[in-house]
């Protein structure tokens, strides 16, 4: 069973929200899965498709479909150190009063740690040695495309770099990907 790990800085605090609101919050964290496994797959999912393409069959087949599901399995972040939850306030702007909004303040929830590790695993069957070299290196570049995550990133929240744990992204791993990418263009 094949297991990548990643590392995750964070360059300012993140807020992945629950959709709900919690104790005077209008905008909450898991708190106790601040930056959950869907999440992570579902930004690593888009930088993939940055780097190849919408509707490049390799981003299927790394990252599933509702038709067909992923062979990888994502784990949610684990921090260095403990998770710093802090509260935000955020404020809707009348563009013609250049003023807030009447009752348009949230109070959020975000988080902070100085890194977080977390793994993806192939857990399914993958097509030949092959392919699976290939999915390694289209996860690999996509999480080194990840450069923000969460909500609220044009307000400076979410700034991250993510770093594989067998070394950052070499100019032959660009070459390979881009040939990845003209393969089937």
């Amino acid at each position: 069973m094949k297991a990548l790990g990643f590392t995750v800085t964070f360059h300012s605090p993140f807020r992945v929200g629950t959709g709900y609101a919690s104790d005077g919050v209008a905008a909450a964290l898991d708190r106790g899965d601040p930056l959950p496994a869907d999440h992570l797959k579902g930004i690593m999912r888009a930088a993939a498709v940055e780097l190849l393409g919408t509707g490049h069959p390799a981003v299927v087949e790394v990252f599933g479909s509702p038709r067909t599901s992923s062979p990888w399995a994502w784990s949610s972040a684990v921090p260095s150190a403990d998770w710093d939850f802090t509260e935000r306030h955020r404020v809707a702007i009348d563009a013609a009063a250049h003023s807030a909004k009447k009752e348009a303040l949230v109070l959020g929830e975000q988080a902070w740690a100085p890194t977080a590790r977390f793994a993806v695993v192939c857990a399914g069957r993958v097509a030949s040695e092959d392919r699976e070299d290939e999915h390694v290196l289209i996860l690999r570049c996509a999480a080194a495309g990840v450069h923000a995550l969460g909500a609220w990133r044009r307000r400076g929240l979410g700034w991250v770099g993510i770093t594989p744990d067998d070394g950052p992204v070499s100019a032959e791993d660009i070459s390979r990907l881009l040939s990845i990418r003209s393969a089937t263009l």
